[in-house]
């Protein structure tokens, strides 16, 4: 019998060494986070780019050491711009391969999905989700303790917009064009209408389509018919592009302000002439001596053959130092939970853009402002303006 109980101790203390062990090389071994961005779907234009630069920044992060010596290793799966696959992507990520923490992508609809998820495991999840649903509980009010922000939300960047309409533009009668079934496009319509009546001027106009809608000449031709000097649009590339030759096609001359979805190839990609078309921008992307934004989208079109400047990679880049800036202030920077409480803190990061952020207690930034771009008459992208509605 002592001897049974000789022999079981031995194997425990063994069991125990090689668990130790095991643990000290996991603890030295690559740090695993994911990237969740459209691929293939319908805002793969901007996910493309946005995986480009998340991966950009893990390899130039690995080139100079890692997070204190440990490799990052990233896994990056395809929502297609769907909550069930980005719900399937999540799983895949935190399930299986076992990541930290996620690099969530611009796309606020797949990513509010994951909120309620990503506080059961304690991965924090790091992106560009501008509806405030992403960061805070409707409900309540509450912040999700693990959903980050890294650009202005929605309905900041819609007040900047609306702000430069009015004051730059002299815009004095608004008009919408918008997917409501969007999260990000609804999320930043309501709040650009918002503004403008509170400025004691009119919406002459408040037109929808859905995600299957390929016409809109009848949304365009009541547009036009209600007198408005100034379209307000917002959805994603493709949408963007239907809205804009419905509304020339329609005989609308005024002028048009929208998401940062207008940003190139925008200009290449509508059949009509661009002008008077003046759009939200996160960076001077084409600007080499503001951070090194201009050296991320020109790295990627060499690398990809891509013939037109791409911002997302900037959104890829900046989600990953965010997160790699809390890692290597953790004592173990695979702890989603103490991953979270550093990125929380977050204060004063230069991003490639040039600005710097500090989240606040909704876990977005009140430091940020965009840019307001056009395109010229050789369809080239100009930076006009920099709104920051205080």
């Amino acid at each position: 019998m002592k001897k049974t109980i000789s022999c079981l101790l031995v194997l425990l203390v063994a069991f125990a060494v090689f668990a130790n062990g095991a643990q000290e090389v996991k603890s030295d071994g690559p740090i695993k986070i994911g990237s969740i961005q459209d691929l293939s779907g319908s805002a793969s234009n901007a996910g493309q780019p946005n995986a480009w630069g998340a991966e950009y920044a893990v390899k130039v992060i690995n080139e100079n050491g890692g997070i204190n010596g440990r490799m990052i290793e990233i896994y990056t799966q395809d929502c297609k711009n769907d909550v069930t696959e980005g719900l399937n992507a999540y799983h895949k990520l935190v399930d299986e391969i076992n990541v930290c923490a996620i690099i969530g992508p611009a796309l606020s609809n797949p990513a509010s999905a994951w909120v309620e998820l990503a506080g059961e495991d304690q991965v924090p999840i790091v992106g560009h989700f501008m509806d405030e649903i992403c960061t805070t509980n409707p409900d309540n009010g509450a912040t999700y303790e693990y959903m980050f922000l890294c650009e202005p939300s929605c309905a900041q960047q819609a007040e900047d917009l609306a702000e430069y309409a009015i004051k730059e533009l002299g815009s004095k009668k608004f008009a919408v064009l918008y997917n409501p079934s969007n999260a990000f496009a609804k999320a930043q319509t309501d709040p650009f209408v918002k503004y403008v009546v509170a400025q004691g001027l009119e919406v002459s106009a408040n037109e929808t389509f859905g995600w299957a809608d390929k016409d809109y000449s009848a949304q365009a031709l009541k547009i036009v018919a209600s007198g408005a000097d100034t379209v307000f649009l917002s959805d994603y590339l493709a949408q963007m592009v239907i809205a804009y030759d419905a509304l020339r096609d329609a005989g609308f001359t005024g002028k048009v302000v929208g998401a940062n979805t207008m940003a190139p190839p925008f200009a290449n990609q509508v059949k009509n002439t661009v002008y008077d078309c003046y759009f939200l921008q996160n960076y001077d992307m084409l600007n080499p001596s503001v951070g090194n934004i201009n050296e991320l989208v020109t790295a990627h079109m060499q690398a990809t053959g891509t013939t037109s400047p791409q911002v997302n990679v900037g959104f890829g880049w900046d989600a990953v130092l965010v997160l790699t800036e809390a890692m290597k202030k953790a004592k173990d920077p695979t702890d989603g939970a103490e991953l979270a409480s550093l990125i929380a803190q977050t204060k004063d990061l230069e991003l490639s853009g040039g600005v710097k952020i500090t989240m606040n207690a909704s876990h977005r930034t009140d430091t940020m402002g965009m840019y307001i771009a056009t395109y010229d008459a050789d369809k080239n992208m100009v930076i006009v303006g920099y709104e920051k509605v205080e």
